[in-house]
């Protein structure tokens, strides 16, 4: 007698946890590259709620001088309440495209991405082969 419906509900749920952790890389890849070749600067937060993603999530903005000397506010890209205005901040600027900065913190938190995304790659995997192994397993007669 065999269990369709774990078959597939074990399927279904494997390839939910490869995709969640193929995604997790990609964001993890995404801000690994935000700090690559950018330089170091110093920037001043300069206001509390620069707009909402999210419904309590804030993006508040900085204030920096490009390596080039032009000033330029942008949103910090990173969320939470954890700076005041006129708090300073380390963030990493484009070299390229002066106008393009973002939080040296955010840029960091790129590596708990990928080794996540990872660790949930295998589990997936793992849920796959047992649901694969589930199907193909035919159980010794009774007797």
């Amino acid at each position: 007698m065999s269990n369709h419906g774990g078959e597939i509900a074990g399927t279904l749920i494997g390839l939910f946890w490869v995709l969640l952790g193929w995604w997790m890389i990609a964001v993890g890849r995404r801000r690994g590259r935000v700090g690559g070749d950018w330089v170091p600067a110093v920037g001043t937060i300069v206001d509390k709620s620069g707009g909402t993603e999210g419904l309590f999530l804030r993006n508040p903005h900085i204030r920096y001088a490009a390596p080039d000397g032009s000033e330029h506010i942008v949103a910090s890209r990173s969320h939470g309440d954890l700076w005041e205005p006129g708090q300073s901040v380390d963030i990493l600027v484009d070299p390229t495209e002066p106008g393009r900065a973002a939080l040296l913190t955010h840029a960091a938190r790129a590596t708990p991405y990928v080794v996540i995304g990872w660790f949930i790659i295998v589990v997936g995997l793992l849920t796959l082969i047992a649901s694969l192994m589930l199907a193909v397993w035919v159980p010794p007669p009774s007797t």
